[in-house]
């Protein structure tokens, strides 16, 4: 199945607008695609804060929030969340006393692990359905958007 874009990208500013208007409504669309089918507990807020300790390690629950861009509180109910599921756990800082660092437990990092192998599979099928010259062109538009992200 062809997916048509609202516009044909025409170039200039106007056209740049409408284009990244397409780009952020196939996301929202593959992200509700990849939510469909799943399985766990764990919201999207909550797979992404897992996510960044998984890849940078333990932090405060105040730089998980700056680095999501959420309030301390919203982090602050995500990161007990977390807790409460055995994904996550607290432990004093050694080095400041009235803090708290949240790090991954290994249950969380097979929870992530077991939620990307399934999101990954749910792309695949779909790309699987793509003739060999569509997933070429997917590829090469991965190739070229990746650095939109690099900012």
């Amino acid at each position: 199945m062809q997916v048509r874009l609202r516009n044909q990208y025409r170039g200039g500013m106007e056209s740049h607008a409408e284009l990244a208007g397409d780009l952020l409504a196939l996301y929202g669309r593959i992200r509700r695609t990849l939510l469909t089918g799943k399985a766990d507990q764990v919201t999207a807020s909550q797979t992404a804060a897992l996510g960044r300790l998984l890849r940078h390690g333990e932090s405060t629950v105040a730089d998980l929030a700056r680095a999501e861009g959420v309030r301390p509180q919203s982090m602050g109910a995500t990161v007990q969340a977390l807790v409460d599921l055995g994904l996550v756990e607290r432990r004093p800082d050694p080095v400041d006393g009235r803090r708290a660092l949240v790090r991954a437990t290994d249950a969380g990092s097979r929870a992530r692990e077991d939620s990307w192998t399934t999101r990954t599979q749910v792309l695949a099928d779909r790309l699987a359905g793509l003739s060999e010259t569509d997933r070429q062109t997917v590829a090469q538009a991965v190739a070229i958007l990746t650095p939109l992200t690099d900012a």
